[in-house]
């Protein structure tokens, strides 16, 4: 049960990294391209942050199935 809260806590914290990095690259999508090339540093970094949140994302809810699915198992 414990390991099923863990997964969900982290699952919905990076959740909700993700969504907020997504709504902060849409704004700086709507910036005039004259204005983007002084940034152009931090939008870079901010695509890195967020390919390695939803990367770790992908990472818990696949580990979080299988565990689910191996305890399953022992049940039977």
């Amino acid at each position: 049960m414990a390991g099923r809260e863990y997964c969900s806590t982290i699952g919905e914290e990076l959740e909700y990294w993700s969504g907020r990095l997504h709504e902060l690259s849409e704004k700086f999508d709507k910036v005039p391209s004259i204005d983007k090339y002084k940034l152009l540093p931090h939008i870079e970094d901010l695509h890195i942050l967020m390919t390695e949140v939803d990367d770790r994302l992908c990472d818990v809810m696949t580990s979080c199935s299988t565990v689910e699915s191996l305890k399953g198992e022992d049940l039977r």
